[in-house]
């Protein structure tokens, strides 16, 4: 077996190397440029102490707000309150996260606030409903300066109850069909409460009602529940 090699075939050899160095310095390059891929649902904030510091301020305090993204997922999170635009600072990063703070001193009114997500060519924001692509200041994060948690309500297990589709209790009271109309057609009475609901169903009574919810109450207090949450409630 031939052991030695020609000259021409060291240089195509060398050749190949060298084209070989180069596509890998190019994929190298390519890599550097390559964004990771946006993680929406490592977006996250609220009012809790975790985000809101302190969780309850008091007029004229300054206060700290939070907000988390990936980890170098996101290239700029923007505080968006009383039409004005702040960037906030990246403060802190673990294993998997980043957050970002800004701090402003309160006064005496409540503030409002939601914030802008930049991302390559992504402009979206962030409010109470999550991430979405337009703003509208009825879904705002609030603060409330001097608002201080009852002492009953801390730690309290609360159950929130939607009347008519809770229990009925006193049927002689139930929304009859074709009784009246809403939104232009008439309302409906349920019969069958296993029924899967419509998609459109605002018009559809069950005849759930107050006395159901006081004939439940050894079922609630069975489940450890400490408060109940009526909504909504017709008259």
């Amino acid at each position: 077996m031939r052991q030695n090699k020609s000259r021409r075939e060291q240089i195509v050899e060398k050749k190949l190397n060298l084209d070989e160095i180069k596509r890998l310095e190019n994929n190298k390059r390519y890599i550097g440029t390559m964004r990771p891929v946006f993680n929406r649902r490592a977006l996250f904030t609220d009012t809790t102490g975790d985000y809101l510091i302190p969780e309850e301020p008091a007029a004229g305090q300054e206060v700290t707000i939070r907000f988390r993204t990936a980890r170098n997922n996101v290239d700029r999170v923007v505080l968006l309150y009383r039409a004005e635009s702040h960037i906030m600072t990246k403060v802190e990063s673990d294993k998997h996260f980043d957050f970002y703070a800004y701090s402003l001193k309160l006064g005496s009114e409540k503030v409002t606030y939601h914030f802008e997500i930049q991302s390559g060519s992504l402009r979206a924001y962030y409010d109470t409903r999550g991430l979405v692509h337009d703003e509208n200041e009825y879904y705002d994060f609030a603060i409330l300066p001097g608002f201080k948690t009852p002492q009953w309500a801390k730690g309290a297990v609360m159950y929130q109850i939607f009347v008519d589709r809770f229990y009925n209790g006193d049927p002689a009271n139930d929304v009859l069909t074709n009784e009246y109309s809403y939104i232009n057609q008439p309302v409906q009475k349920v019969e069958d409460w296993n029924r899967y609901p419509a998609n459109m169903d605002v018009r559809d009574f069950y005849g759930g009602d107050l006395q159901g919810v006081l004939d439940k109450m050894d079922y609630l207090q069975d489940l450890g529940v400490d408060i109940i949450w009526l909504m909504p409630i017709h008259p």
